[in-house]
């Protein structure tokens, strides 16, 4: 496994990242600890997680997997999008849930179409807002420090100046380690011109969406997700290795992350870069 920084201070993220996005949604508590604790063992250090994920339990569930090892690993997570309003109804359900939807994959659909997927309010890239969600954060990982906190798919213009400073006195404060913005490459590329070697980014980019290269040199790396998008579209061989394998091997590129819930997954995107 290679490592890298991210950011002064950070700890080594590995550059093969474990995505949290359906810890405690698609799959459940027992899963979710396995999974993560096969990840640490294999050498992954970087986790990404939102306050959305997992209709808001996800960032719990991490906190509680990666006890005893907090001071080893670089833990990312997200404000700006909420759990659905049903979602604190449904945790009492969650297990039956998962269970069903298991043998009947129709049921997780009619789900999210009941529920919604996320809330997006108007001050949601508040100062306010941001604050809330960021001690929201700490209190459910059960950490006094977040190493990185990411604005969850904002547009440019919804970044002000208040914002930015308040994200600072935190990185002063050392409650955060270090701020960027999680979200298309074209508020990426937006938030660049505007904020020049403020934020880290994250974004999607695959062999069949090339987005880092649009990118100019930043100085600093990128964290990536989504390696496999438009798989289906190439076909032959070990398409899926292939594209792991692109991915971290693109200019500029930190951490690729990926959904490793499965441990077939795991192995074999462990295999693809040889670790």
């Amino acid at each position: 496994m290679e490592y890298l920084s991210l950011a002064p201070g950070l700890p080594p993220s590995s550059r093969l990242g474990f995505g949290c996005g359906s810890v405690m949604g698609r799959v459940g508590r027992a899963e979710s600890l396995r999974a993560i604790g096969l990840a640490l063992d294999a050498g992954i250090t970087h986790f990404d997680v939102a306050r959305l994920y997992g209709y808001g339990e996800a960032e719990a569930l991490l906190g509680a997997a990666l006890r005893g090892r907090r001071d080893r690993v670089v833990i990312a997570s997200k404000f700006g999008l909420a759990p659905p309003r049903g979602a604190r109804a449904l945790r009492r359900l969650k297990p039956a849930v998962q269970a069903a939807a298991a043998r009947l994959p129709g049921l997780r659909a009619a789900i999210r179409a009941t529920l919604g997927t996320e809330r997006r309010t108007a001050d949601r890239f508040s100062v306010a807002a941001a604050r809330r969600s960021l001690d929201e954060s700490l209190a459910a990982l059960a950490s006094e420090r977040l190493d990185i906190l990411f604005l969850h798919d904002c547009a440019a213009d919804e970044v002000g100046d208040e914002l930015v400073e308040f994200l600072d006195r935190q990185v002063a404060a050392g409650k955060i380690g270090a701020y960027g913005a999680a979200s298309d490459i074209d508020t990426v590329l937006a938030l660049e011109r505007a904020r020049p070697g403020r934020f880290l980014y994250q974004f999607a980019n695959s062999l069949a969406a090339p987005n880092a290269a649009r990118l100019p040199p930043l100085g600093r790396p990128v964290i990536t997700h989504s390696p496999f998008l438009g798989a289906a579209r190439l076909g032959g061989g070990d398409v899926h290795a292939r594209m792991l394998a692109w991915a971290l091997a693109q200019p500029g590129v930190g951490v690729v992350l990926c959904s490793m819930l499965d441990e077939r997954h795991l192995r074999a995107n462990l295999a693809a870069i040889g670790a």
